[in-house]
């Protein structure tokens, strides 16, 4: 019989969708088949410290809400670095948002010389930084929204009305405000006039110092999975969300009963294969590898389908979009995990 292969299963972490990496975390482990993988869970808590082996299996198999922070001066323990240097094949990095999906989890290991499932530093940061990921699907001619890039240091110097008409003159109103380096919807506001302007601008600040200004769509809420890696991708069947909010919101993700997820999404045929083109194009365009959701806009009266985001860490509940359009496609969790874990091993460090 083949040894088994050691997984170190990072979750918890620093970012604002910590909440969401634990709920991530505790379906993956149940979903491991525990004849092929022996699961070593790993929190982190949110003020950034690596949790022991054991608080973190208690942890996992509790009902908390956050892995529980603690002040010390070592933020990775003796036991866990030594866990890391002799004795992982693998990380799962179930880290989403800041610090997780945006490379930086990615270059810790990849210093370790440790291999591990889904996107490199590089594609990462892509992905995390919407302003950056835009621009490269502009330069990929991947079709999406009217944007603006705005920075803090360049918006003190502005005048808020004239700079706010001048947005709406070229974005249309309503526009949203995102910042560019967070997932899950945080941040996100509708500007309609001048007062949601300013309060939209001000809560986004609080979480990057970097927005994207992007004309409002209309069109249904589309969504596809991207697994593999280079010439090898097997794009999911499409699936639509419908939500009783303005917005696909962190709420509405997470916590409105009232959002529904269409699987599969009817749309034409047309349709679900210009929505695989444009998956593996935008996974391609970012050097993406092993796991990515792509988001898409598509209104079928005008033929119009735009690429709204991809996500190198998507939610990985046994609820959660990405493994339910899998499963559409004939793939259940648990294989998911294997072909993730066969990908990673794959990997050149």
């Amino acid at each position: 019989m083949e040894s088994k292969i050691n997984i170190a299963l990072f979750f918890g972490g620093r970012s604002a969708e910590h909440e969401v990496s634990l709920l991530s975390a505790r379906s993956i482990f149940q979903a491991f088949d525990q004849e092929k993988y022996n699961i070593f869970p790993v929190a982190i808590s949110k003020n950034g410290f690596f949790r022991s082996l054991d608080i973190s299996k208690k942890i996992l198999f509790s009902d908390l809400k956050s892995v529980p922070e603690v002040n010390r001066k070592n933020i990775l323990p003796q036991e866990i670095l030594k866990l890391l240097e002799k004795e992982i094949d693998l990380a799962f990095p179930v880290l989403h948002g800041p610090f997780g999906e945006d490379g930086k989890i990615q270059g810790f290991l990849d210093v370790l010389n440790i291999k591990y499932i889904g996107c490199d530093l590089k594609a990462s940061a892509v992905g995390m930084d919407k302003a950056v990921m835009k621009q490269i699907f502009a330069y990929n001619n991947i079709p999406q929204s009217k944007f603006e890039i705005l920075k803090k240091a360049e918006y003190i110097i502005k005048d808020e009305s004239q700079f706010f008409g001048n947005l709406a003159e070229n974005l249309g109103l309503p526009f949203f405000i995102k910042p560019a380096n967070m997932g899950s919807s945080i941040g996100i506001s509708r500007v309609n006039d001048l007062a949601s302007f300013k309060k939209g601008i001000a809560e986004a600040f609080k979480y990057d110092k970097k927005l994207i200004l992007e004309s409002s769509v209309e069109g249904r809420e589309i969504e596809s999975a991207v697994l593999g890696t280079g010439a090898e991708l097997k794009v999911s069947a499409a699936g639509e969300i419908i939500s009783t909010h303005d917005f696909y919101d962190y709420q509405a993700k997470y916590e409105d009963q009232s959002t529904e997820l269409i699987i599969p999404a009817d749309i034409s045929a047309a349709s679900r294969e210009k929505i695989k083109d444009l998956s593996a194009r935008a996974f391609r365009a970012v050097d993406a590898e092993g796991i990515s959701r792509l988001d898409f806009f598509v209104n079928e009266k005008n033929e119009e389908i735009l690429v709204n985001e991809i996500n190198t860490m998507p939610g990985f509940t046994k609820f959660s979009m990405y493994p339910l359009l899998f499963k559409e496609s004939g793939i259940s969790y648990s294989e998911l995990l294997d072909k993730l874990v066969e990908l990673a091993l794959k990997k050149d460090n």
